[in-house]
């Protein structure tokens, strides 16, 4: 009988299961399309025996056939499912959901539909959905939300409209191998965001003169990796006088630091610089008196000029308290 249930069951729904701790490993059902999981007070969040992997069936899809999904427990995670229409316009899911992982999922451009009222989600990530192209016309109204991932989203063109007035919360943004993503949204970023990172998303860099990022007077943490082409960094005025933390790598053809970029940033405390193979000298003016923490990591030419009271930039860098080079103390 299981093995019957196991290959033909298409559609299954748990209502009202108010003694129900965890779900079942649903995911091997290899028939299923459509999950209904509504008032399930006793689950709290979706884990791995959801998805039924564990060391003998690991090399298994999870969900192989699933198309549509509703889940109500505080913390929803979907993952490896391509054919998913996501339901969060749904009244309950919108007032229930507090985190959301989405990873390899979303099947249509635009898998988050319409989104209004998401007054409790606080987190969202959406990682390697190949095919999500846009976020729902508006933007997500999400007053709450205080993080936002978004990674290895290939296609994606636009981050959502109305950031400043939709998500007045957000506090932490990433944006990870976005390539088609060119701007943020008209109107800019939100006043209260604390923490932005931006990785290889090449179109996003080139138009860095237009992010308007001196305005945001919360930011302290910023992190730029994959700055390709980039020969002088960072420009002046492109970041707020707020900074406490700035971490660049990975910019292949970078040859100087812009030192009146840099005194800008009066609160500046940690400075890494790392995968600068091209980085010839540091400024002759010395860096930030603010620094206490300096890395340089992977940066050949800069190691040897900062070698400890023998490297011609040592007086450069010798009122920072602690400094790294290669990850060891100098």
């Amino acid at each position: 009988m299981y093995g019957y249930v196991k290959c033909a069951l298409s559609k299954l729904c748990f209502d009202k299961c108010k003694y129900c701790k965890c779900l079942p490993p649903l995911g091997q059902l290899p028939s299923l399309k459509t999950l209904y999981i509504d008032e399930l007070s006793g689950v709290v969040t979706v884990g791995a025996e959801f998805y039924g992997i564990n060391g003998s069936n690991s090399a298994r899809k999870a969900f192989a056939s699933l198309e549509f999904l509703r889940c109500l427990p505080a913390n929803l995670e979907i993952r490896n499912c391509e054919n998913l229409e996501f339901p969060m316009h749904h009244d309950s899911v919108k007032t229930s959901l507090q985190m959301v992982s989405i990873s390899k999922s979303c099947g249509v451009s635009d898998g988050l539909q319409y989104q209004h009222g998401l007054t409790c989600l606080s987190g969202l990530r959406i990682r390697g959905c190949l095919k999500f192209i846009s976020f729902p016309n508006g933007g997500l109204h999400a007053p709450n939300l205080t993080s936002l991932i978004v990674a290895g989203c290939k296609k994606l063109e636009n981050l959502p409209e109305q950031m400043a007035n939709l998500l007045p919360s957000l506090e932490g943004l990433c944006i990870i191998d976005c390539p088609e993503v060119e701007s943020f949204p008209e109107g800019g970023l939100p006043s209260n965001l604390r923490r932005l990172e931006i990785q290889n998303c090449s179109k996003l860099i080139a138009q860095r003169a237009k992010w308007n990022l001196q305005k945001l007077q919360a930011l302290t943490y910023f992190e730029l990796i994959g700055g390709e082409g980039v020969e002088s960094f960072p420009e002046e005025g492109l970041l707020p006088s707020t900074l406490t933390h700035l971490v660049m790598y990975g910019f292949t053809s970078l040859k100087r630091l812009d030192i009146k970029a840099l005194q800008q940033l009066t609160s500046l405390a940690g400075l890494e610089i790392e995968s600068c193979p091209e980085l010839q000298n540091l400024p002759q003016q010395k860096l930030p008196t603010s620094l206490t923490a300096l890395h340089i990591n992977k940066c050949p030419i800069l190691k040897k000029r900062c070698r400890r009271d023998k490297g011609k930039d040592w007086n450069k860098i010798s009122h920072i308290p602690v400094i790294y080079i290669d990850n060891k103390i100098i």
